[in-house]
């Protein structure tokens, strides 16, 4: 019983993380196409915002992010 407790404190603990991170990654990417023109880009840049845009986009970061911001919920480690 206290295996499936643990696993359970893992997952969540591991849920957290990737919240974490693709929150990290979507500033990251906004950052960057703030700063950045687009004729100072290089291919490879360019393609790596666009694999990190599809993640979020294929996670749902920004829908759940929109709606958990509008609700006031802030994601744990989160400011």
């Amino acid at each position: 019983m206290n295996e499936g407790l643990e696993n359970i404190k893992q997952i969540d603990d591991l849920e957290n993380k990737v919240k974490t991170l693709s929150h990290h990654l979507a500033n990251m990417c906004c950052q960057a196409d703030e700063d950045t023109p687009s004729e100072y880009r290089t291919e490879h840049f360019r393609s790596t915002m666009d694999d990190a845009y599809e993640y979020l986009r294929k996670i749902n970061y920004f829908k759940k992010w929109t709606s958990e911001r509008a609700k006031g919920i802030i994601w744990n480690n989160i400011n």
